[in-house]
């Protein structure tokens, strides 16, 4: 278990993070700085599946953009060669990159919502049991694009349990 200077300095980076999630062009420092805050808190509350779910979201995501930029890339590149593909191919393209999509934002979703159910757990804050629930139904709802917001919803539960970590 670690020192309550520890999880108080974890829960200020969280909190930094958290808000510099919500400016564009910082964002991505802001979720560095969330992923630090993990990975001390996982350190600080003994409890390695807090970081090392945090870590499969991240790398799943990441995949999951690379895959999505490989399919429209070639999506492109084939519509180039085969000129004037019919439209029912584009469709089944189309459906197949955005079902890959998904699935990837699914499990990415799964691994997120595992990270902070175990940092309630840890932790005993419960907003952090709440932004686990809403990043889950987030990633579920992303096929209607209501989604996204709630992860903007769980992002400010994230905030609140990393601000009552600060003290």
């Amino acid at each position: 278990m670690g020192t309550q200077e520890d999880i108080k300095s974890a829960g200020t980076l969280g909190f930094v993070g958290s808000i510099l999630m919500f400016i564009p062009y910082v964002s991505i420092i802001g979720d560095i700085l969330v992923l630090i805050a993990l990975n001390k808190l996982s350190k600080a509350y003994g409890n390695n599946a807090i970081w090392s779910n945090a870590l499969y979201a991240l790398v799943t995501a990441i995949i999951g953009g690379i895959i999505l930029a490989f399919a429209f890339a070639g999506t492109a590149y084939l519509s180039l060669i085969y000129l004037g593909p019919s439209a029912l191919s584009r469709l089944g393209m189309f459906i197949v990159v955005f079902v890959v999509f998904y699935i990837i934002i699914l499990i990415s979703g799964l691994f997120m919502r595992n990270a902070y159910n175990e940092l309630s757990r840890s932790s005993g804050v419960g907003d952090f049991g709440s932004a686990a629930r809403w990043y889950w139904l987030g990633a579920i709802l992303t096929i209607i694009i209501v989604g996204f917001i709630l992860y903007i919803v769980a992002d400010i539960y994230a905030l609140l349990g990393y601000s009552k970590l600060r003290g």
